[in-house]
This record gives structure tokens, sequence and C-alpha cells, in this order.
């Protein structure tokens, strides 16, 4: 039983020893930060004068987040010439988070029209479209925005939904008034 318990560890720590060597020697050193599989790049419009977050995804060739990859945004075309990023130049640098997330502040300056930016990180580019509205007078939102509030954090469709709300409560509480009169 000692001959068989012995050989059958012996044989053990061969296959082990075997397989590690097999293992190790289909190790590869990985670089880093890992290559660019895919860089995808998305901006919001803005108006005139106003931001824009534009957010750079880095991820290497198996789709996984890169984390610390440089991301380039440079401002290739634009309608005037007063858009910039939030250092003050036309091209800036960030390096992704552990999501892969780089992030760059986008200045859209004084004129309305198209922002195209580009991104590049390794050995991929990317580009996306800020669209820049003309700021409203008077500081009205752009069309489709939601309305504004007064200096007391209310709007005024909001107070004229609640004063149409009140109405018909009232009225209604004058009808099952005079019900219960009659009654």
């Amino acid at each position: 039983m000692r001959k068989l318990a012995a050989g059958f560890a012996a044989m053990l720590a061969v296959g082990i020893l075997a397989g590690g060597l097999i293992a190790a020697s289909e190790v590869q050193a990985q670089s880093y930060p890992p290559p660019v599989g895919s860089l995808s790049v998305e901006a919001a419009s803005t108006t005139t004068g106003g931001t824009s977050d534009v957010t750079a995804t880095v991820l290497d060739e198996s789709g996984n987040p890169v984390e610390g990859a440089e991301v380039v945004f440079r401002i290739v075309s634009q309608p005037g010439d007063d858009a910039t990023w939030a250092d003050g130049g036309v091209e800036t640098t960030a390096l992704t988070d552990t999501s892969g997330i780089a992030i760059a502040i986008l200045n859209a300056g004084s004129k309305p029209g198209s922002i195209i930016i580009e991104t590049i990180s390794g050995a991929k580019t990317s580009q996306v479209t800020v669209a820049v509205e003309e700021a409203a007078p008077g500081g009205l939102p752009p069309t489709g925005a939601p309305p504004s509030s007064g200096d007391d954090g209310v709007a005024a469709w909001q107070i004229a939904f609640l004063a149409a709300g009140a109405a018909a409560l009232t009225g209604g509480l004058m009808i099952i008034a005079r019900r219960n009169r009659r009654a």
C-alpha cells in the first residue's frame, strides 16, 4: 500500500511539474497599458459660450477597459476660431480611468455650427461632431430644453399647473358639499 501511495505521489509531482513547465512556456509578457482594441467617443450638443464633456472610451483587444491609456483630444474643425479645451488649447490629453474613460471639457466658442473633434489613443482614432446652437437671447433656454426656474426655484409652468389643479379641486369640493347639503 505504501509503494502504491509513493508511486501515486511521485506521478502527481511529475505531472504538476510538467504541467507548470508547459504552462510557463505559454505565458507571454503583457505590455502596459494593453494595446488599444477600440476607441469610441461621445459628446453632447451645447450653445455658444457653453461647454460640453467629450468622453472617450478605450477598450483592449479583448473588450476590457484600459486604465491609464493616453487619449489625445484635438479640435480639427470649428465654425469660428475661439473654441478651445478647458486648458485653453486646441489639443489636450487625458488618461483613462479604471472604466477606460477619459474626459475633456470643450469650450464651444462664440459661433454656432459644428465642431469636429478627433481623438487618438494608440493606433486608433475616432471622431465626433459637437453641434453648437446659438444661445437664446435674454437667457432663454434653447429649443427643447426644460423651462428654467425663477429665483424661488419654481418655474412659471409649474405655478400655472398647480393653480389649475387647485381650481379643479376647489370645484370638486364645492360639488360634494352641495350634494351633502341636499341629502
